[in-house]
Parts: C-alpha cells; structure tokens; sequence
C-alpha cells in the first residue's frame, strides 16, 4: 500500500490530472501525464493506492 497520501497532495495531483486530461494538444497532455505521474511514484511508490487511482484518472496512455 505505501505511505498514505495527504490529503492536500492527492488534491494537487488530482487538479493537475484533470487540468492535462483538458488540454487540447494531446502530446503537452501526456508530456504533463508523465510529469505527473513520475511525481507521484517518486514521493509515494508505485503500490500506494492513492496513486493507482490518481493514475487510473489519466485520459490518455502514456
């Protein structure tokens, strides 16, 4: 499971997700998704849950 997310950083990374899944140049979008998500795993490991889920709201694959 790993750390638990603070509630304050699972809304932060949460906006930024949303804010690229609404870009309209879907290379910026997954250049940001990438971003995002090598954040995530590098402060709270790829087994937390928080960021399974954070990464599950991803629009597009990376």
């Amino acid at each position: 499971m790993g750390a638990k997310m603070p509630s304050s950083d699972y809304n932060k990374f949460l906006s930024a997700i949303k804010y690229a899944n609404d870009m309209r140049d879907s290379a910026e979008a997954k250049k940001q998704l990438q971003a995002i998500r090598a954040s995530m795993i590098e402060k709270y490991g790829m087994n937390n849950d928080d960021v399974e889920y954070l990464m599950r709201q991803f629009r597009y694959n990376i």
